[in-house]
């Protein structure tokens, strides 16, 4: 065999085996799936319930002003594992916007996903307060949470508060 019809065979192997792979990595005829195979566990009220609720409590909680007779009294995080708390509370709450967004829980492919956004994005912003270490911008950031939180429960709540379970 002489070298250059060797070379030629080395050539065309190569590039038949890049072909090859090529087509072994691209789309193939079956449809793939859309995503992981996610399986809500929780119904959307124990979501609300027992991931949403007690974590937007802790963000409110964290920041205030309390007037009595007695006097003012300014609430604010003290020390490393107050500002700790919040911020995990506030991704949390985050994270719940997606776990709401999920498929056997959003309740549409409108409204619903724009109200789940709001509750990440206004989260998100209570996130980066707590970690600035900014009592009012906690405070401030809250208040968007309240209003995502409120906009969403004027159109989908089904059931007052003392409906849910205990």
């Amino acid at each position: 065999m002489k070298p250059e019809n060797s070379r030629a065979q080395q050539v065309l192997f190569v590039a038949i085996c890049t072909i090859g792979i090529c087509a072994a990595c691209g789309p193939s005829e079956q449809a793939s799936p859309a995503g992981p195979p996610f399986r809500p566990v929780g119904s959307v009220e124990d979501v609300m319930h027992d991931v949403v609720y007690p974590h937007a409590e802790v963000v409110w909680d964290s920041v205030g002003t309390i007037i009595t007779i007695e006097g003012t009294n300014e609430i604010r995080p003290s020390n490393e594992d107050e500002w700790l708390r919040v911020m995990q509370s506030a991704l949390t709450l985050a994270e719940a916007g997606n776990l709401l967004m999920m498929e056997g829980r959003a309740r549409d492919t409108e409204d619903w996903m724009i109200y789940a956004n709001g509750l990440i994005d206004a989260a998100t912003q209570v996130m980066e307060a707590a970690d600035n270490r900014d009592d009012q911008g906690v405070f401030d950031t809250g208040g968007e949470l309240y209003v995502a939180c409120t906009a969403c429960h004027e159109q989908y709540w089904e059931k007052p508060p003392s409906a849910m379970r205990p």
